[in-house]
């Protein structure tokens, strides 16, 4: 049986949820995608997580950097010190252009650091990538 795949998404933002939503939709994504409102939200839903569900286990994490209570640095830092987790890619999402943020996270083990579009076009040429590159692979 093969599984369906799953996004789970922290973004504090309410409209650039709704876009992302909209942008994976556009890709006709058969992910199933999560959202999450804040890193707190995100870590509270996988604290119950063991090997067991493995089988529900998600395929790629994407964070937004700057979000209250938990920001995306702190996900990504619990994700990786995570044996059940470790190895599933996680994309920071972010406004920030900081060449020093992204090669941050980047050593941190992020798999790719992205700066949100300025169009909702642009926005769907970067959820295909992703698509492309760490869903249906």
């Amino acid at each position: 049986m093969i599984k369906d795949k799953i996004i789970l998404i922290a973004e504090d933002d309410a409209d650039d949820r709704l876009l992302i939503k909209e942008a994976f939709e556009e890709n006709q994504t058969s992910a199933m995608i999560i959202f999450f409102e804040n890193g707190e939200e995100l870590l509270n839903y996988l604290k119950d997580f063991s090997k067991e569900e493995a089988a529900i286990l998600p395929d790629l994490f994407i964070l937004d950097l700057n979000m209250p209570k938990t920001n995306g640095k702190e996900v990504l830092k619990y994700l990786k010190e995570q044996n059940i987790f470790r190895e599933i890619p996680v994309i920071i999402l972010t406004t920030s252009k900081s060449k020093e943020e992204e090669n941050n996270v980047l050593s941190m083990g992020a798999a790719g650091f992205f700066t949100k579009p300025s169009s909702f076009t642009e926005l769907v040429d970067l959820t295909a990538s992703i698509h492309r590159n760490w869903i249906l692979n």
